[in-house]
């Protein structure tokens, strides 16, 4: 109950944290520059996003373990079958805290990272299963998804900045505080506008991992068994199309199978 009351909390202070420095740079830049504030503000954005690609796996390597020497020997061949080398594995024990099964990868240059879920490891799953899950994470490094994403942010978020600028500056500019509520207000509604867009580019990342992942292991059987087993803890095989076009950031399991 302690970690289900208190732990969202530190996400959430941490989130709070970054939000008020940029928020206090952005506004330091729009006292200097009345008109073209946005633009350094695109660039520390995209400034920070590398600073946290780089750093924040080696904060999320705290309390996790080396992954057994089976499925050690399991990712050296898939790194050599995708082409991609030098990863970090770390498996995170989570099954105090949730049965959900996952794995995730993040980080660029030295701090690329694979973690696993200890849920995915215990037993639930085949070999193959946990091998095509190896695959597909491999995928999104070999693939460069994270500097591609790194620069969708980018792309996306220069006209965000710019869409800020000129909603605020009918009221004097982000020079004036006071304005501050009108452009967090303006982000919030353009991100909920670009939110289906967000997702259709999360999705086609997902499924090019999946397909990658599906030329590495060829084993098909595994890969269907996979997500079959991720529907068997609760989640919808095939959601509304509505839904899926506007919240899902990867396909639904019945179309990755």
């Amino acid at each position: 109950w302690g970690q289900i009351v208190f732990k969202p909390w530190l996400g959430l202070l941490g989130a709070a944290f970054v939000t008020l420095i940029v928020l206090a740079v952005l506004l330091l830049l729009a006292k200097r520059f009345a008109r073209t504030w946005w633009i350094g503000g695109a660039a520390l954005i995209l400034g920070l996003a590398i600073l946290l690609q780089l750093a924040f796996p080696y904060l999320l390597r705290i309390d996790t373990k080396p992954p057994s020497p089976r499925l050690a020997a399991t990712i050296e061949e898939l790194e050599r079958r995708e082409g991609v080398e030098g990863l970090t594995v770390r498996v995170e024990q989570v099954q105090d805290v949730t049965t959900a099964a996952n794995a995730y990868t993040l980080g660029i240059g030295p701090s690329r990272t694979v973690i696993f879920w200890d849920t995915l490891l215990d037993g639930r799953f085949t070999q193959g299963e946990v091998r095509f899950v190896a695959a597909h994470e491999l995928a999104h490094q070999a693939r460069n998804h994270i500097w591609k994403g790194i620069a969708w942010g980018t792309l996306i978020g220069l006209p965000l900045l710019g869409a800020v600028a000129f909603v605020t500056g009918r009221r004097g500019g982000l020079r004036n505080p006071g304005t501050v509520p009108l452009a967090l207000l303006t982000l919030s509604v353009a991100g909920l506008v670009i939110t289906p867009f967000q997702n259709a580019v999360s999705r086609r990342y997902e499924a090019e991992a999946d397909w990658v992942a599906l030329k590495a292991t060829r084993d098909p059987v595994a890969a269907k068994g996979l997500f079959t087993g991720f529907v068997e803890d609760l989640e919808d095989p095939q959601p509304p199309g509505w839904t899926e076009h506007i919240f899902g950031s990867h396909p639904s399991p019945l179309e990755r199978v």
